[in-house]
């Protein structure tokens, strides 16, 4: 187990530290970039800062709607245990922070921890789908000639997937051969049937719903916090405009996450979300000041919150023991 954490730490550093040589050619002056840093107003920390924790209250409302709909009722400190559950993200490699919360609910609840983490999966899906929606509606307001530099072979892509498809349905059609892998596969497709638990059984219309609605909001409001930066960081543009651009960067920071990286997504974060803001024709420095300063907001809050919740959670229960 160690050796396989240490080998996704070294793949985490790697990648981060491409992106962040990535970034230092975008923008090659960083002095400037400090600069326009150290110009931002306290206060637009704050407000951004509140902006975000709108979001994470929405995102416990989300997982309590979740959790109580796979495993009826709980215990435990929700909204703390979400707080931490992000804590753990930004300062756990490989985003296993996810696991971090899991475990923790696991041995507080006595819950099955594959249940527990079905609950975030679910979360992290509907994350996924609310931010390709965002990518989906702010290509409306791309540059075309932006588009057309990417050119993408769909139809080799196509084939590319099917042919790997096929391989595997090979591979598992003749492993099942084999009675010790028979009930391994049959262990693995358990699991994945618990992970998925959420889908796979027909539920309420409404429930979708209300899903969906939370996650679109979440991810709006998080929204705000880019654009409330970029806003006060970005002179002469329309509002309209940026507020799509805004979409897209959020979009395409976040989903940036699935790639591996050191904690709190550092390296990658700042990468795709300035490249992303130069694309739309925005100056490299004030893309890369925009990025950091959103990171910042975004990572040390809750953070802090997250660290002071466990220390007080340990004062508590050592209190508690004498």
């Amino acid at each position: 187990m160690n050796k396989i954490l240490n080998k996704s730490n070294i793949i985490s550093l790697i990648f981060s530290v491409l992106f962040a040589i990535g970034l230092y050619t975008l923008i090659n002056d960083f002095n400037l970039v400090m600069e326009h840093i150290f110009s931002v107003n306290y206060s637009v920390f704050i407000i951004a800062s509140l902006i975000y924790f709108t979001s994470v209250i929405l995102r416990y409302l989300r997982w309590k709607i979740i959790y109580l709909e796979l495993l009826n009722n709980y215990k435990f400190n929700m909204l703390n245990e979400t707080i931490i559950g992000y804590m753990a993200n930004n300062i756990l490699p490989f985003r296993i922070g996810e696991l971090f919360r899991a475990r923790r609910i696991n041995l507080r609840e006595k819950t099955n921890y594959v249940s527990i983490l079905s609950t975030i999966l679910t979360e992290r899906i509907t994350d996924v789908l609310a931010l390709l929606i965002f990518i989906l509606i702010s290509l409306i307001f791309v540059d075309k000639k932006f588009l057309e530099v990417y050119e993408f072979d769909y139809v080799s892509s196509f084939l590319y997937l099917f042919i790997l498809f096929c391989l595997f349905m090979i591979g598992i059609f003749f492993l099942k051969r084999f009675s010790i892998y028979k009930i391994m596969i049959e262990n693995i497709f358990m699991f994945i049937k618990t992970l998925f638990s959420f889908f796979l059984v027909k539920r309420n219309s409404k429930l979708y719903f209300y899903i969906f609605i939370l996650s679109i909001s979440i991810w709006l409001i998080e929204s705000g916090v880019y654009f409330f930066v970029a806003y006060n960081l970005i002179d002469n543009i329309n509002l309209f405009n940026l507020f799509f651009i805004i979409l897209m960067v959020c979009a395409i920071t976040n989903l940036s996450g699935i790639i591996p990286s050191l904690p709190g997504n550092i390296g990658n974060f700042e990468f795709f979300g300035t490249l992303t803001l130069v694309a739309f024709g925005i100056n490299s420095v004030i893309s890369g000041s925009i990025i950091i300063v959103v990171h910042l907001v975004l990572w040390i809050p809750i953070t802090f919150l997250g660290i002071i919740i466990i220390i007080l959670e340990k004062f508590y229960l050592s209190k508690k023991d004498l």
